[in-house]
This record gives C-alpha cells, structure tokens and sequence, in this order.
C-alpha cells in the first residue's frame, strides 16, 4: 500500500547526498545577497527563476547554472558557516537525523580565504546547527572535475589537517567525463592510501563503465549511478559488495540522466537488492525537499513504509558517520 505523506513526514531519515551551494533556503540567499553586496530580484517568484533549475533542463550543464549564481555570495566565513547552518535547520522540518552536506573547498576561495579556512567555516556551521536543531550532520569535500590533478589532491591533504572536525569523505563532483576515474588515478590512490571514506559522482549523465570504474578506485557509494540501468549483468556485484547508490529522483530527470519513469532504474536496483538511498542533490536548484523526494517515490512505485524503513537502513549502513554517532542513532534505524 503505498505511504501517506503523514507516515513520511514522521520516518527518521538519512541523507547522504546533498550539496551545499545549492540547498540554501530562499531567506538565507537574501541574507547572503545583503552581506556581500550583491543585488537580487525583488520579488521572490523572480529570485526563484535565478536559484532553481528549469524542469525541462536541456542537460547537466544547464541544470548547474544557478550555481554560478550563488558562488559569490559564498566567499566569506561568516556566509559558509551561515549556509551550512541554514541546511540542517531546513534537514529537521524533514525528520532527517543525520546528514552529509558536500562541497568543493576550491570553489570559496575567490575572496582571499585559504582551504583550511572555508572547511572550517562550514564544519562551524555544522556544528552550530548540531547543537540547534535536531540533526547531527558531518562534511564531504569534493574535488572538481574540471580541476587540475594537483588541485584536487590539495582538497585530498585537508584530511591531515587535525585542527578540523567533521570531515567524513571525499567525493569527485562536477561535469562527468567519460574514464574520469582513471584520469583521477593518483588522487583516488592517495584517498584509499590514507583510508577516507570515498563517495564519487558517476554514471549521473556519463556511462555505466564510470560506475564500474569508481567503484574499481574503491568508491563505496555512488552519485547517481544511473547508468547502471545498462549494465543489470553487474548488480549481483553491486549487492555482493555492499555499495549504497545514492539516487536524486527530481534532480536525475532534471539533468537528463534518465527521460522516462520506464528507464529509471530506481525500484529494478531496489527489488535486485542493491541499496538504493534516496536523496534531495539540490534542495534549492531543484525545488526540493528529502519528504517530497520519498512521497515522489512513494507514487511512482507505491513502496510500503517497510520498504521506505529498509531505505532508510541502507543510508544508515553506508553513511560515513562517526561511531558515535552510530551508537546515538542505531535504534532508529
């Protein structure tokens, strides 16, 4: 029987996939807007135009254009901490318990600020927003694809950097090239080298091969992994060695990963018994929230709150939380 929104808006939740710079609520852009001088529509139907992706994004690239938007009003400390602290206050209206915000260090820099310091100012926030509300949140540091090698892996060294908390994996995000998993061979041998947790972006728009590819460089979780609808002679490995697909319904039609509900893979890779999750990507980009990303779910597949609950469980197992924050949320799930 397919779940309520009322069952949905009470499950305890997980997400593992959700980038910063494009899940700040509307009010907080405004605040950021104001702090860095930056002139923004007046009406808020014409900011959303500027902060939200079309529905009929014509690809990846399009969808990522609100993107540029934003970016300048995230080069200071004080906005990165406010940013960070603005998504766990909108994660606890959607029941979520613990979360992964992701960014690209590289990307906050513009203003003068060092790695170190934008890291510190988000996992700041984080940790603020732990404190106010009722998640408990951690950081994943993504290196840009269409960055030099050598600047992906100074994103790599901030893992050494003991001064900073909250650090829970590293991710490669950005316009997905085919074989970029070997182009990436040396930062992704420094990531299993030094034992961080490794989430990467692949099969999103590239092919399957991507997929394959990043999990071969030790990835235990996947961004999107669409793609993986080509390849259904591998999911047996994919359950076999345990790795959690992170799937954003609105954001994967958005992108043109996928054109039709038919040749969504979502609920062949769930009945497969591979763990699929269940995630927002981009709260503000795309229009979204984690409660209507599951009641979309709900009604393109009419899932029981049982399955919704064993969802819930595979983003708990593949989450990269702490063992204590394992211990503080294992009854729930």
């Amino acid at each position: 029987m397919r779940t309520s929104r009322a069952t949905i808006e009470k499950l305890p939740k997980i997400e593992l996939h959700c980038h910063l710079d494009g899940s700040i609520s509307m009010q907080t852009i405004r605040q950021l807007a104001q702090q860095a001088g930056i002139e923004l529509p007046v009406s808020d139907e014409d900011l959303r135009l500027k902060i939200t992706a079309p529905q009929n994004a014509e690809s990846l690239m399009d969808y990522l254009t609100p993107f540029d938007f934003v970016l300048p009003m995230l080069q200071t400390e004080t906005s990165l901490e406010l940013a960070a602290y603005d998504i766990l206050e909108q994660a606890q209206k959607d029941n979520i318990r613990y979360m992964e915000i992701r960014f690209a260090p590289t990307l906050h820099t513009a203003a003068g600020l060092t790695l170190s310091q934008v890291v510190a100012a988000v996992t700041r926030g984080l940790a603020a927003g732990e404190r106010d509300f009722q998640v408990k949140a951690n950081a994943l540091l993504c290196g840009m694809r269409h960055e030099s090698v050598d600047s992906v892996l100074t994103v790599v060294d901030l893992f050494a950097d003991g001064g900073l908390t909250h650090l829970a994996g590293f991710d490669l995000a950005g316009v997905e090239v085919d074989g970029f998993p070997e182009h990436f061979a040396s930062v992704l041998e420094k990531v299993k080298l030094n034992q961080i947790p490794l989430t990467l972006h692949a099969g999103e728009c590239g092919c399957a091969q991507n997929v394959l590819g990043a999990i071969k460089a030790g990835a235990s979780r996947i961004g999107h992994g669409v793609a993986l609808k080509d390849v259904p002679g591998n999911w047996e490995a994919l359950v076999a060695d345990k790795i959690a697909i992170e799937m954003a319904p609105t954001s994967n039609f958005q992108t043109k990963a996928v054109d039709t509900l038919a040749n969504y893979p979502f609920k062949k890779l769930l009945d497969a018994g591979v763990r699929v999750t269940i995630n927002t990507d981009n709260r503000t980009v795309s229009g979204t929230t984690l409660n209507d990303e599951y009641e979309k779910i709900a009604g393109w597949y009419d899932l029981s709150e049982a399955e919704f609950r064993q969802i819930g469980r595979h983003a708990f197992e593949a989450s990269f939380m702490s063992p204590e924050q394992r211990d503080a949320l294992i009854s729930e799930f």
